[in-house]
């Protein structure tokens, strides 16, 4: 009798088990998503993190793996599709970010590529946008677009 039990619970066990093979199984065990990655153009992706309320907080622009840098041109098609300037607000200044990532190896400090940090930041009304520097004439490594509204910097 405990052996036929065992087995029966064992069936009911393997059938509600949960397996990740589509977004609405994930969805229904976790809710919805903090973040999705969408192709925006080939090799290139667009990360969009969401606030509480399911608005769009951040958007990540980057290559797919297979690359380094996005061109600047391309960058800035994608920029302008994804927020139009008359939905930034008014501009209110851009600077120029250089500063040097840092890295450990072992117990010393060790000063990583200069141009990890190095950047262009333009600050909007609404939102505020940085490119990261490349090293490479007309080309970025990826452009980060970060919304201002209050729930945005909660997430």
């Amino acid at each position: 009798m405990w052996l036929r039990t065992g087995a029966i619970l064992l069936a009911v066990a393997l059938q509600v088990s949960f397996t990740a093979k589509s977004p609405e199984a994930l969805r229904q065990r976790y809710g919805k998503p903090l973040s999705e990655t969408f192709l925006v153009r080939p090799g290139i992706v667009v990360t969009a993190d969401y606030g509480p309320t399911g608005q769009t907080c951040e958007l990540s622009i980057a290559p797919k793996p297979s690359a380094s840098t996005i061109d600047d041109k391309v960058l800035d098609e994608i920029a302008d599709e994804l927020v139009p300037k008359s939905e930034r607000g008014k501009f209110i200044i851009a600077t120029f970010n250089d500063f040097v990532c840092i890295k450990m190896d072992g117990d010393s400090v060790v000063a990583s590529d200069s141009s990890c940090g190095a950047g262009v930041e333009e600050n909007w009304q609404k939102i505020g946008i940085f490119r990261s520097n490349a090293g490479v004439k007309g080309a970025s490594r990826y452009e980060t677009i970060r919304w201002k509204r209050s729930e945005c910097s909660q997430s």
